[in-house]
């Protein structure tokens, strides 16, 4: 009885043992904080931050504040609802380009009623030049070209990768969606700046959701935010002061879940900008539009 007892407990003590080995694991975020005027702040400490997930608080293990190069998507809407704004467009991408460091890869892709590399992976340099040859097409797929843009950024030379948005705001084809764009993005860690050039028909809400569901920044000509000329200088800001936060995460992932994340510093007055999940097990990947 007793050599049964043994064995019993020797049982326990080895699933409790694998068990703790699969549900523990080291968490990296992209996260830039700002405090109450707007300004990044970057000289904090692993103890002046709290993380969650799901309610339950995590241990946060380290902090790296080197800038690191990114992998940037560059995303330009040429349906014919943004003619007016072409101008406008084009000058943005190539100010965007030049406040990017030098060692920041990019590529460019236009979607309308189809999806265009206009410029394929290349270093920014000192000095970008972009000359696009662009045309205008009736319908927007702005979640196919999303995800495709994600599949592309598989190829991408640096971890650390980013998407910048130029856009009405409104899909009006294509058989992509938000939920998967989402999805996606915060399975690759990959930060979203929106900048929505449209009126009252753009699909404001749901560019915003995806920008603040991937830690990114939005921006739009009809509100407070800084208007077009100077949001790709924040944009740069914004990655120029992003640090990776590491810490300990103890859900459970015997299952394929997705773990909310809340991230907060001791501080009240700073604001913090990450990634508000992250899907644990690999989800299948889709057949991307082309």
């Amino acid at each position: 009885m007793r050599f049964l007892l043994l064995l019993l407990f020797a049982g326990i003590a080895s699933a409790a043992f694998a068990q703790y080995q699969v549900t523990v694991q080291v968490v990296d975020l992209q996260v830039s904080v700002t405090d109450s005027r707007g300004n990044f702040v970057s000289d904090l400490k692993p103890e002046d931050f709290v993380v969650k997930e799901d309610g339950v608080q995590q241990q946060v293990l380290d902090l790296e504040q080197t800038r690191e190069p990114f992998s940037i998507a560059i995303l330009l809407d040429t349906s014919d609802s943004m003619r007016p704004d072409f101008e406008t467009t084009t000058r943005a991408t190539q100010d965007f380009l030049g406040a990017l460091a030098p060692d920041d890869e990019y590529f460019v892709m236009t979607f309308d009623d189809k999806l265009l590399i206009k410029k394929d992976f290349a270093l920014a340099g000192p000095r970008p030049a972009l000359k696009l040859d662009l045309h205008y097409g009736d319908m927007t797929r702005l979640y196919d070209a999303l995800l495709s843009a994600i599949d592309r950024l598989k190829q991408a030379r640096y971890p650390r990768r980013a998407l910048f948005l130029i856009s009405d705001g409104l899909n009006t084809a294509g058989k992509g969606d938000l939920r998967l764009v989402i999805q996606l993005a915060q399975e690759k860690q990959i930060l979203f700046f929106s900048f929505v050039v449209g009126g009252y028909e753009s699909d404001l809400n749901a560019l915003q959701l995806l920008t603040e569901e991937t830690g990114g920044t939005y921006f739009d000509l009809y509100s407070d935010t800084p208007r077009l000329f100077t949001a790709y200088q924040r944009i740069a800001q914004d990655l120029a002061h992003r640090f990776t936060l590491f810490y300990r995460s103890t859900s459970d992932y015997t299952g394929t879940r997705k773990p909310v994340i809340k991230l907060e510093t001791k501080d009240p007055h700073l604001r913090v900008k990450y990634q508000k999940s992250y899907y644990p097990a690999p989800a299948q990947s889709p057949e991307f539009p082309k």
